[in-house]
């Protein structure tokens, strides 16, 4: 069993026992600690952010066609009206499973810890959120379905498509503070279900990683030309091509689509005769196409 198992196993002992009313010893202390810890993070969500680009722990893992744009300055769109409290859920989350780790009696070490890379002229920091015997872990809510395709395949299922980089992002967090990475506490945002996931990166996984990183630092700081990371695939239904073409699916979570994809446009599966379709990003679109 692995450390992250262990702390796992010791959680949802500690959740077991608080979901059935049992009695567990608790320091009031936590809970201020963690009430100023949702306070400040309230004010920070409630704040505009600066202007200006720069390269972050939170994003050089990131596509770099991504980055590049945002760099650039180019428009972005607008975020739906939800996102802003799918921000708030996630300091949440965090706030509450600080409490919770201690309750559980893990070996909190550290936390909120500045990390630092430097390249050349171009340093990259950030914040970690908390530390176990000395290994570094982030936090993460998750949706239901992130949770049980990604996240429960551990670290392999996690970089196999990581567009939000988050393998980068603990890498970095390690490297910054030299402590060695722990991995990802989870919380699916849905069921309240809880998966420590343990970081273990084979060396060429490691040596990836590190090469991605300066390879998008030098990209971005040189202002080297635009990049298309994705590229649209044929859509299929029921084997048969409908004539339209869709967008991959990091690109859908990218506010800059339009830039590599200027039709770009949401519309119901082609094909689909059902009442209620499923919708999808799309770089070439017919209407009524039948497959």
């Amino acid at each position: 069993m692995n450390l992250s198992s262990l702390y796992q196993a010791k959680l949802h002992n500690v959740l077991e026992k608080l979901s059935n009313n049992d009695a567990v010893e608790y320091d009031d202390a936590w809970v201020e600690d963690a009430g100023e810890m949702f306070k400040a993070a309230l004010r920070k969500q409630l704040t505009p952010r600066e202007k200006g680009f720069r390269l972050r722990m939170s994003n050089i893992g990131r596509p770099l066609c991504q980055l590049q744009r945002e760099n650039l300055g180019l428009e972005r769109e607008r975020m739906p009206y939800n996102h802003i409290v799918r921000m708030m859920l996630g300091d949440a989350t965090e706030c509450i499973m600080e409490v919770l780790l201690r309750v559980a009696k893990l070996p909190i070490t550290g936390g909120k810890s500045q990390a630092t890379l430097k390249f050349d002229d171009v340093v990259v920091s950030g914040e970690n959120d908390i530390e176990l015997d000395g290994r570094v872990y982030d936090t993460k809510s998750s949706s239901p379905w992130a949770y049980e395709n990604k996240w429960k395949a551990g670290y392999a299922g996690l970089v196999k498509e990581d567009a939000f980089g988050y393998g980068a992002q603990l890498y970095g967090y390690s490297k910054g503070t030299k402590q060695e990475q722990g991995g990802w506490i989870v919380v699916n945002k849905s069921s309240g279900e809880t998966l420590f996931v343990e970081a273990d990166p084979s060396p060429q996984q490691v040596e990836d990683l590190e090469m991605d990183i300066i390879k998008t630092v030098q990209a971005v700081s040189t202002n080297a030309d635009l990049v298309q990371c994705f590229e649209p695939t044929v859509e299929y239904f029921r084997t048969k091509p409908t004539g339209n073409k869709r967008l991959h699916t990091t690109c859908t979570f990218c506010a800059y689509k339009k830039s590599c994809f200027p039709n770009a446009v949401q519309k119901p599966q082609g094909g689909s005769k059902a009442q209620n379709p499923r919708y999808y990003w799309y770089s070439e679109y017919k209407e009524n196409a039948d497959g």
